[in-house]
């Protein structure tokens, strides 16, 4: 049987905007989720998952991810009258306490829900699956991680349960990182185990197999299929419901509209240019390491560390625990309770550098450079200066005639990403890293630890009588990486200020943050 013939057999179900919306934070205007409703109950899409039916969450959210009755009622009214409107439930934050209030006023024009559930949690989500059957609404249960189970779907527990209520089971690629081989025989054990639920498949493309994948399920028996316009959706992205429909229309010549296809995606393709959603490396090495490709995408938007550092920790494999002295023993006894000048990277340190070093030489202040991004003053001080090497970038660490005015190169305490302790001659030490939250963000067992955190640690180590920041700038017309920094840096003064009170923090130079700030002119005319 030809590729067309397979997919002209399966439902097309497109979850554009529910997938998609983790992009946008489920913000899409109401002009263009009319265009693309408008485009697909003109196509031959069965059914739509138009997004989220939420409990509150802490974080903003938009519109399509806590649906209301008004937002189903309008798509509903657009769609054509045979196609299908769903949407979905997250299993670990729902509870069936939540259920009557989560789809009051949606039964009878939302016609299915699914359940997204870990592989391991199958049987708690049968509760909810009885609950929203009792209400009137068809259930799926999308199983997730299908790369961690593929060959173990016999060993999958509650799957008979959740059958009592559920029609249709969906295997969920999340991670991307399956091959057609292993899809299908996945699908193949889950039609045999449950011969009378419709099976379903949804595709992440890290590797781009999400197209090929899509269609080994559908040889396997798999009959509904998901979609989304453009490939937009988690990550790298989905199958492209586009592809689908003109594989599927190639056995039935003229029957497809294309200058509609195109009106659905074009909608989308603005999105594209500016989230740029699609696969890249370190999706591939996510997808065939088998690893969580959120863990993966936010640190490598902290900038801070490769993609082999990060792969590497997430595996477990090449960490440090090697003991170094601690920054508080290689204080001099000459220090006493000194001030800390924390150097940023921000341009006003170059702008001002006189003036800051008139003021660190007239007050003897200890000088912690944050990065790197100002090391050509470094001969120019005449007193004690500190490297923080936070991340991996002890592999760009100048060379050592620029580091010979440089007391010690301060890291984290471990467990650190192996290489990630500097070989060089300059002195090494260990602080521990001031942190703005009690719960510390880790890759496996090893924890963030940014610049700042490294040098105002360095601070509360050397017991410092007060910080001074120079070229925390901050940012004007911030990309999203920027903003998620500039939330972290000034969570971090917050912090400190608050709980080291006796240590007070401040700016000398024009910032952005939030934070007590004079001149450094100004310092230095109260000096005279």
């Amino acid at each position: 049987m030809g590729t067309e013939e397979i997919l002209e057999k399966i439902s097309l179900l497109d979850c554009t905007l529910r997938d998609g919306g983790y992009y946008t934070a489920w913000d899409f205007s109401d002009s263009a989720v009319t265009t693309y409703l408008e485009a697909v109950a003109r196509l031959p899409i069965d059914s739509v998952e138009l997004g989220y039916c939420s409990t509150p969450k802490s974080e903003y959210m938009g519109k399509y991810r806590f649906l209301t009755p008004r937002t189903t009622e309008w798509a509903k009214s657009i769609l054509a009258s045979g196609q299908r409107l769903g949407m979905m439930l997250d299993e670990k934050s729902t509870s069936p306490q939540d259920l009557p209030r989560l789809v009051q006023g949606h039964a009878g024009v939302v016609d299915f829900v699914r359940i997204a559930v870990s592989p391991s949690r199958i049987t708690r989500a049968s509760d909810l699956a009885i609950g929203l059957k009792e209400t009137g609404f068809d259930v799926g249960i999308n199983i997730m991680h299908l790369s961690g189970y593929w060959s173990q779907v016999e060993a999958l527990d509650g799957l008979e349960r959740a059958a009592q209520a559920a029609n249709t089971f969906s295997l969920v690629d999340s991670y991307g990182a399956c091959t057609p081989g292993q899809v299908g025989e996945a699908v193949r054990a889950m039609k045999e185990r449950l011969p009378a639920a419709s099976i379903g498949f949804h595709g992440h493309d890290n590797l781009e197999l999400a197209f090929a994948n899509s269609l080994s399920a559908a040889r396997a028996g798999a009959s509904i299929i998901d979609g989304t316009m453009t490939g937009m959706g988690r990550g790298p992205g989905n199958t492209k419901t586009e592809l689908l429909l003109v594989l599927q229309a190639a056995s039935r010549a003229g029957r497809l509209d294309y200058e509609v296809v195109q009106q659905a995606t074009a909608v989308f393709a603005g999105l594209r240019d500016e989230y740029r959603w699609g696969t890249n490396l370190a999706y591939m090495i996510s997808g065939a390491s088998g690893l969580p490709q959120n863990d993966v995408m936010e640190w490598l938007g902290k900038n801070r560390y490769s993609v082999t550092a990060i792969i590497q920790a997430l595996h477990g494999d090449r960490i440090d625990n090697i003991e170094i002295a601690q920054f508080s023993e290689l204080k001099s006894s000459t220090e006493n309770d000194p001030e800390v000048f924390v150097l940023g990277g921000g341009a006003t340190v170059a702008e001002h550098a006189d003036a800051i070093i008139d003021y660190a030489d007239a007050t003897g202040a200890v000088i912690v450079h944050a990065n790197y991004h100002h090391l050509d003053l470094v001969p120019r001080f005449a007193g004690t200066q500190y490297l923080c090497i936070a991340g991996d970038s002890a592999g760009r660490l100048p060379a050592p005639p620029q580091l010979a005015k440089v007391t010690g190169l301060i890291v984290p305490d471990g467990p650190r990403f192996r290489g990630t302790t500097p070989q060089s001659d300059t002195p090494i030490v260990q602080v521990r890293p001031f942190r703005a939250n009690a719960v510390e963000t880790k890759l496996g067992p090893v924890s963030d630890a940014g610049p700042l955190s490294l040098a105002l640690g360095s601070a509360i180590a050397i017991k410092a009588s007060a910080v001074t920041l120079l070229g925390f700038d901050g940012y004007k017309n911030a990309s999203s990486a920027q903003q998620e920094l500039a939330r972290e840096i000034q969570e971090m003064i917050g912090a400190f200020a608050t709980r080291h009170p006796r240590i007070p923090i401040t700016s000398a130079t024009k910032t952005m943050y939030s934070m007590p700030t004079s001149s450094v002119y100004s310092r230095i005319t109260g000096l005279n």
